[in-house]
């Protein structure tokens, strides 16, 4: 089982990061959206500064968990988890 490498936490939704650096904005997209969802963004802001482990290649940055489970839960099919 995948967990949280900060906190421990077992309920990871799978998804896609949309934007970066030149955007105006960054999104987390879960996967799962519905078809026909009709959203602005299609996923919650990501916090601008990210980071990177030059060992492994991991990237991460960071999310609101309520505006995630919110979105999820109106937006996708099925939470997809890890």
């Amino acid at each position: 089982m995948t967990r949280c490498f900060k906190c421990g936490g077992e309920d990871i939704a799978r998804g896609t990061i949309y934007g970066g650096a030149d955007a105006a904005f960054s999104v987390f997209k879960p996967a799962g959206l519905r078809f026909f969802s009709l959203t602005f963004r299609g996923g919650t802001d990501v916090e601008k500064e990210s980071y990177a482990c030059l060992a492994c290649g991991t990237v991460w940055s960071r999310t609101d968990p309520r505006a995630l489970r919110q979105f999820i839960r109106k937006h996708c099919k099925e939470p997809s988890k890890v």
